[in-house]
């Protein structure tokens, strides 16, 4: 049942804001998971429609094994371009060793402290 709650929490939340995403200009088309010895490493791949794009903001959103849900937010990007970008969200091994694996995450976007995107597993 919380399953259930969640799955369409999600997908309402999902349908609001990637109609907001088109109207925006910017928004997430990839995201991976890579895991190394030094911890995970989140590549996000975005576009922006507009001439130039300031305030943007990327916040990842991660469950571990042992139940412990934490977030971890990116360095503000400005003055960037129209076109496609790639950024990237480090979480140190540390997280691992104390909380165990990522069994699941998703990462936002946002634009002037307004949520514009989002991408999860």
């Amino acid at each position: 049942m919380r399953r259930i709650v969640r799955i369409s929490i999600s997908a309402v939340t999902f349908l609001f804001f990637a109609c907001s995403s088109f109207a925006s200009g910017s928004f997430i088309e990839n995201l991976s998971k890579i895991r190394n010895s030094k911890g995970y490493i989140f590549k996000i791949n975005y576009q922006t429609k507009d001439e130039w794009t300031d305030g943007l903001m990327f916040k990842l959103f991660c469950v571990f094994d042992k139940g412990a849900e934490l977030s971890f937010t990116s360095t503000g990007h400005n003055n960037v371009k129209k076109g496609w970008h790639k950024t990237e969200i480090r979480v140190p091994r540390v997280y691992r060793d104390r909380y165990g694996y990522i069994k699941d995450y998703r990462v936002e976007m946002y634009q002037k402290g307004l949520l514009v995107s989002l991408k999860s597993l």
